[in-house]
């Protein structure tokens, strides 16, 4: 086994003004502080966007109150070897989905869906695919190490959703959303994505890179 390390894929949404954004988060800006074409000796913007801009990770702090935030998670979630899974169903990751799949103790697992079609889009749809409860009781119950998806939340919208996320972050369990998955195939990758180390955050945005691996 060999790992392509000069064979990147970026695997990150970019992120800008008019990028697909979960409805009432705050939006992507940009001013400029300084630039060299009026006269400064360099560029410097500041930014203002949310912690769960484009692709990013959860935190269990984000969900539970007492969950550790951002200095505090296991960095070690979020890099590692990754097995990608695309899950054809276009309503719910189910458990029918994937208990026959070799997913395994320790596992980061990555679900490419039809949501990878609907990131090209800079219109928030409601009938995205995410985990079911029964899906994430099952991975939680596997131990998995991490997981990630190709739209901005884990879990369905709503109640569902919300619990999703505590089967998930109560274990631990490492949340990627915002993957875009659209051109990677199915198989094993090694991946890095990283968050920034914020005191007390609750998420933060991620450059999320795979490389093909050579068996």
């Amino acid at each position: 086994m060999k790992i392509l390390w000069d064979k990147p894929i970026d695997v990150s949404l970019l992120i800008h003004e008019d990028m697909l954004f979960w409805p009432n988060d705050p939006k992507f800006q940009r001013e400029w502080v300084a630039k060299i074409s009026e006269g400064k000796n360099a560029n410097l913007s500041k930014i203002t966007l949310g912690s769960h801009t484009g692709t990013h990770i959860d935190t269990p702090y984000h969900f539970l109150d007492h969950g550790k935030t951002l200095e505090n998670i296991d960095i070690s979630r979020f890099y590692g070897f990754a097995k990608v899974f695309e899950i054809k169903n276009p309503n719910k990751i189910l458990l029918q989905d994937i208990e026959t799949l070799p997913i395994e103790e320790g596992d980061i697992i990555l679900f490419k869906t039809k949501n990878s079609l609907l990131l090209k889009e800079n219109i928030f749809h409601d009938d995205y695919v995410g985990l079911s409860l029964e899906a994430a009781r099952y991975l939680a119950d596997k131990n998995v190490k991490t997981i990630g998806i190709d739209y901005l939340s884990i879990g369905p919208r709503g109640d569902e959703g919300r619990e999703v996320h505590r089967i998930l972050l109560g274990k631990e369990i490492g949340i990627i959303e915002g993957l875009n998955l659209l051109e990677i195939k199915e198989g094993r990758y090694f991946m890095m994505a990283l968050p920034l180390k914020i005191k007390g955050g609750e998420g933060s945005p991620v450059r999320a890179i795979l490389f093909p691996i050579e068996e």
